[in-house]
């Protein structure tokens, strides 16, 4: 998890482990990570001897969802079930690919990359 942080410290301004546990093949973790352009990632990650779930709630700087993806068990009419994205608004749910810490925040870099030469 450190090693995936620095490799994308050119995004984050400060970032939190609010919690993290680990016994044997379970694991959990919650981070929160502020980024330089105000907006925040939350981050759940729970790993079990039987699978995982997750969370990755990406918000602008005044709180509004940009994109979450998790896997939820509730949304079982998405092709991707349990893999799933809200984006914009909880209520608008596409389908995804399970997704990592690294895949979120090479997502996060890619975006604010393209944000950042739009307002040049």
């Amino acid at each position: 998890m450190l090693n995936v942080i620095r490799q994308y410290s050119d995004l984050i301004a400060s970032w939190r482990v609010l919690l993290h546990e680990q016994d044997g093949s379970y694991a959990r973790f919650k981070l929160e990570i502020d980024f330089h352009d105000g907006s925040k990632l939350h981050v759940k990650d729970y790993y079990f001897a039987d699978g995982r779930k997750y969370a990755f709630h990406w918000s602008d700087a005044n709180g509004k969802l940009k994109i979450r993806w998790d896997n939820a068990q509730h949304w079982r009419k998405v092709p991707t079930f349990p893999h799933h994205k809200h984006v914009g608004d909880e209520g608008n749910v596409v389908t995804s690919v399970e997704v990592t810490l690294a895949d979120v925040l090479e997502y996060i870099r890619q975006n604010l990359s393209s944000s950042k030469n739009n307002s040049e």
